[in-house]
């Protein structure tokens, strides 16, 4: 008998046609590994698997893979690292409780410098923050990997890499700061991000870890609520994490920020939605720069509530994003309005450049209608 691939059966089924040279030979014995279970099956191996804990309350829990978003200079990092520091302790951040004993966390950190990580974390006596000798933190020498390995892809180095990092620190924690250097391609592009999450869950299950990856997202309105929509042309990633969360810029203060569920994990509830987002500001509390709670308020209490403002600031996003390329339906998603909405700003805008050109020739004597 012969068996398809998914492929070819996708292909057979949508009438493309599979000649037998085409086709892949499999034997019954080939899928005997793979047993389809009953659901009895599964409910009996279900209670055996280990219990699902809470690492950051309901937003970040045992053995998932997490992604959290904001964007440039809100405090994605500083939030990271506190929250490194904490689960390598045992301990709970912001009040917000860690069902754990002490883990071993391996965080990648491409943002600072040596210089830089230490002025967050030591004081101006020059006392440093007692970090748990179970925080293993650091950058990776693509230069190294590549001169040591140069018939290796750069792509299949660094995940090599992290893999050995994994058994020899024997991690059970893996923190990425930030998305974009997992891959050395644009994790814009839907086959780049599918195989980097295809990755990181093979870590994941592999080792039984718990991933935290941070993302950037671009520039976006403060009169908005966040919704998945701003992990814009990474959106996609959003649908291969097992849970979303968000930080937001909040209108309150200078370092006032919220922390939003934008997707709650399958095993647990959604508590901090729209309605009930965390409150909390950045401070330097002795040697560590770090997120202190503030309580918790509808997201509406952080946004800018002038509308002709934002409206402003969507028109003016949606013809930059148009300047560089990006069509109506994109622009249309990420800025989550109507697409005729946004045919209609980007026409209002060609129209008022033409005219702001046309007076221009005529100030300075160049208008073409002219005979001398």
């Amino acid at each position: 008998m012969i068996h398809y691939t998914p492929v070819e059966i996708k292909q057979h089924n949508g009438k493309k046609h599979v000649t037998d040279q085409q086709a892949t030979f499999l034997s019954c014995d080939d899928y005997s590994a793979n047993i389809i279970r009953s659901a009895c099956q599964r409910l009996d191996d279900a209670r055996n698997m280990p219990e699902v804990k809470r690492l950051f309350s309901v937003i970040w829990q045992s053995n998932e893979l997490h992604l959290m978003f904001a964007d440039t200079g809100i405090g994605k990092s500083i939030l990271a690292v506190a929250l490194a520091d904490a689960i390598s302790k045992g301990q709970s951040l912001m009040h917000l409780d860690n069902d754990h004993e002490p883990l071993n966390v391996l965080y990648y950190d491409f943002e600072l410098s040596d210089r830089q990580f230490r002025n967050r974390y030591s004081d101006e006596q020059g006392n440093d923050h007692p970090f748990s000798p179970g925080f293993f933190i650091d950058t990776i020498d693509f230069n190294a990997l590549l001169m040591k390995h140069p018939e290796r892809s750069m792509n299949d180095l660094l995940f090599l890499k992290v893999r050995h990092d994994i058994e020899t620190r024997q991690a059970q924690i893996l923190i990425i700061d930030n998305l974009t250097f997992l891959s050395f391609y644009s994790t814009q592009d839907t086959q780049v991000a599918l195989d980097v999450m295809r990755k990181l869950t093979e870590l994941k299950n592999e080792f039984g870890l718990s991933i935290l990856v941070l993302a950037h997202t671009p520039k976006r309105s403060l009169s908005t609520p966040i919704t998945i929509n701003d992990l814009a042309g990474s959106k996609h990633l959003s649908n291969f994490a097992d849970s979303v969360s968000a930080i937001g810029k909040s209108v309150q203060g200078k370092s006032t920020r919220y922390i939003k569920q934008v997707k709650p994990s399958r095993s647990s509830e959604i508590l901090y939605d729209t309605d009930n987002v965390i409150c909390c500001e950045i401070e330097k509390s002795g040697c560590m720069l770090t997120f202190k709670h503030l309580g918790f308020s509808p997201e509406l209490e952080h946004l800018n509530h002038d509308r002709a403002a934002g409206k402003e600031e969507l028109k003016d996003r949606a013809r930059k994003m148009n300047l560089q390329g990006s069509t109506v339906r994109e622009i249309a998603d990420q800025l989550d309005v109507p697409p005729s909405t946004v045919h209609r700003w980007i026409r209002s805008s060609e129209s008022l450049s033409h005219s702001v050109q046309m007076e221009q020739a005529g100030q300075n004597g160049t208008d073409e209608t002219c005979p001398f």
